[in-house]
């Protein structure tokens, strides 16, 4: 296991997200794809950009509950059967992250292969409904959601975040993980936490 590294500790700026390694191939990888991604939108909708920008939105709403499904149904799914075990061992891994939530290096995944079959999943559901440049700029806003994922949960563990949102997503997400593993799904909202009942909720006090 690598050892803590104690500078992200300190009380600093989020100049140490760019630091990390793993959070700045999440950026080398997802952001262009979405600039590609949004640029074609624009091109094939004839230099139209709302519809591109509704697109990144509906995509990046849809990613928070992408997020909710995806860490409670798939991270935490630890099979018992000797075949789901070893197709569980082709997805992200999770059990050492809650063993070391500290640990800088185990925080975000380097499994980034999910993103193509689920942009293929995303097309097939989209273009039935939607316009060819609706549909790639909502797989845009996915792909800045899965990296603001990754950015708010790195900085829940490895940031102070003392102020504002930032303490109350830390607050949250702390919960699952130094109190009850089976709430507080979400990261980068407490909403659909809310939504299918599995957020935490303080006894009130008489």
């Amino acid at each position: 296991m690598t050892q803590h590294d104690p500078a992200f500790d300190a009380e600093g700026s989020a100049l140490k997200l760019l630091r990390h390694p793993h959070l700045a191939r999440v950026v080398h990888v997802f952001v262009p794809s979405a600039a590609v991604l949004v640029g074609v939108s624009v091109w094939l909708a004839e230099g139209r950009v709302l519809p591109a920008l509704l697109g990144v939105l509906y995509g990046f709403a849809w990613w928070t509950l992408l997020e909710y499904f995806l860490h409670r149904y798939v991270l935490h799914w630890e099979p018992e059967e000797s075949w789901a075990k070893t197709l569980r061992r082709f997805m992200p891994g999770h059990r050492s992250h809650h063993n070391d939530p500290h640990d800088p290096d185990d925080v975000v995944s380097v499994k980034h292969s999910f993103a193509i079959p689920l942009a293929v999943i995303g097309l097939a559901l989209l273009l039935p409904v939607f316009s060819w440049p609706f549909s790639l700029s909502t797989l845009a806003g996915a792909a800045l959601g899965y990296t603001a994922y990754e950015y708010v949960h790195f900085a829940c563990h490895q940031l102070p975040m003392k102020n504002g949102i930032g303490r109350r997503l830390r607050q949250h997400h702390g919960f699952h993980h130094y109190r009850d593993e089976t709430v507080n799904f979400g990261v980068t909202s407490p909403f659909w936490d809310w939504v299918f009942g599995t957020l935490h909720r303080p006894a009130r006090r008489r």
